[in-house]
């Protein structure tokens, strides 16, 4: 399974995981629940950069969550989201990245809601400079505008979400994209009872899946890794994790270990999605094979079976920044938690 396969299966999984709600709560957005959503769709990047056919190529995908802050009597409402954003592939551009916005939603009747976010995109960009390959990072910023169509009658919270992302990259080729699909807000006494069993839990995990270096002429690999992490709040946890990323036969072996913080927002009483990053301390056995300082972010979806156990699939970057040897990991894994309250 490749990491564009497995972030789609992410997508998938936080968008239709889902528990009844009674009919008293099938308001939209009730105050402390949460949300997520997946769009999928096309557009244009233009700038400096592009040099070329400037279209996405019908390859552009979003997945967001986030929790709502606040909701207002008159139906305004304020949410705080996690989300992966990836710009398709324009000639010689082929850019994605993580991100987070502040988002304000007003319902306009009782079928339609607008909302608006912004925040700030981390993004890294394949693409030639000057005869040589790179996946260059920047620091750029997306807004989005977005309508939502309730289809509270097939689930409660279900929603069509009709959406326009427009990015900002200093140094950098800005985009703008149309994307389709669908959102759902969770109640958020579902997400409290899922918060309580995590808070102050230790838990240990095992994950394998493939590697891929974004670089050209290198292979996919076989990474592995194991994890402890400690949820000291409900929605905050960090974690350690050792790390096996595997061999591509040409630019990247590398093995370490990274230290993460999680923001952590359940979804019901089975599911969650999460949002890690923290720095990679890391030796590349096909480079100077001393220690490197990288990056790490992920963004993940679990679920409990049980009280102890968890499985999840997470969809990780690693940036090498000076190196660029970066590299998407898209990993399975099971944990179990040992100090049960």
């Amino acid at each position: 399974m490749s990491s564009h396969d497995l972030t789609l299966c992410i997508v998938c999984l936080l968008t239709f995981s889902h528990t009844p709600l009674a009919q008293a709560q099938s308001e939209w957005g009730r105050e402390g629940g949460a949300y997520s959503s997946a769009t999928f769709g096309n557009g244009s990047a233009y700038g400096p950069s592009i040099t070329g056919e400037n279209s996405m190529q019908w390859k552009t995908f979003e997945v967001r969550f986030g929790k709502e802050w606040e909701r207002s009597q008159d139906g305004a409402e304020l949410r705080f989201d996690a989300f992966h954003f990836n710009e398709g592939h324009p000639e010689n551009n082929h850019r994605d990245g993580f991100g987070f916005q502040a988002v304000a939603r007003k319902d306009i009747n009782s079928i339609v809601s607008a909302e608006a976010g912004v925040g700030p995109y981390f993004s890294m960009n394949t693409t030639i400079i000057d005869s040589v390959e790179y996946d260059d990072p920047r620091l750029g910023a997306m807004v989005t505008m977005a309508i939502l169509a309730n289809m509270d009658r097939l689930s409660p919270g279900l929603h069509m979400r009709f959406a326009v992302n427009h990015v900002t990259m200093p140094g950098a080729a800005s985009s703008n994209a149309f994307l389709v699909g669908i959102g759902k807000d969770f109640d958020p006494v579902y997400s409290r009872g899922r918060a309580d069993s995590y808070a102050d839990s230790t838990w240990y995990g095992v994950m394998v899946g493939d590697s891929k270096t974004n670089h050209g002429g290198t292979a996919a690999a076989v990474g592995t890794a194991i994890e402890v992490k400690k949820y000291f709040e409900p929605q905050w946890a960090t974690s350690i994790s050792a790390i096996v990323e595997g061999d591509d036969k040409s630019r990247v072996d590398r093995n370490g270990v990274a230290v993460q913080g999680w923001f952590v927002q359940p979804l019901n009483d089975k599911w969650s999605a999460s949002a890690g990053v923290g720095p990679y301390v890391a030796v590349n056995r096909r480079d100077s094979g001393e220690p490197e300082l990288d990056g790490l972010i992920t963004i993940q979806v679990e679920r409990s079976i049980g009280k102890n156990w968890k499985i999840y699939a997470n969809f990780n970057r690693i940036a090498s920044f000076k190196k660029n040897n970066d590299r998407d990991m898209g990993r399975i894994g099971i944990s179990r938690q040992f100090n049960l309250r």
